[in-house]
């Protein structure tokens, strides 16, 4: 799971459109999940104890787009494949603009 968060974190960095391979669907959207679900139950409550409302609008975007990500990579490794292959086919992604991007 970690490769596969290196691999996304680097397409991440080089741009907010990508895709993901087919093949590594799964293993990403697990990994996405494991994201948001340390930052919900470990960060989360920690920026809210602080009182950083900024803080706490970005963390909720990581975890609301993790999440969403998730279901997405999870349904399209399940119906997407190729005529007759086995492998799917490459997972676009678009992340949504985060909070305060337009500032």
């Amino acid at each position: 799971m970690m490769e596969a968060l290196g691999v996304f974190a680097s397409q991440v960095e080089a741009s907010s459109t990508f895709e993901v391979r087919g093949d590594r669907c799964r293993i990403t959207g697990r990994a996405l999940a494991g994201v948001a679900g340390f930052l919900q139950q470990h960060i989360l409550p920690e920026t809210i104890a602080a009182g950083n409302p900024t803080a706490e609008r970005q963390v909720r975007w990581v975890i609301d787009t993790s999440m969403s990500l998730t279901a997405t990579l999870t349904v399209h490794a399940e119906t997407a494949t190729d005529d007759g292959e086995e492998v799917a086919k490459p997972c676009p992604v678009v992340l949504p603009e985060p909070p305060g991007a337009g500032v």
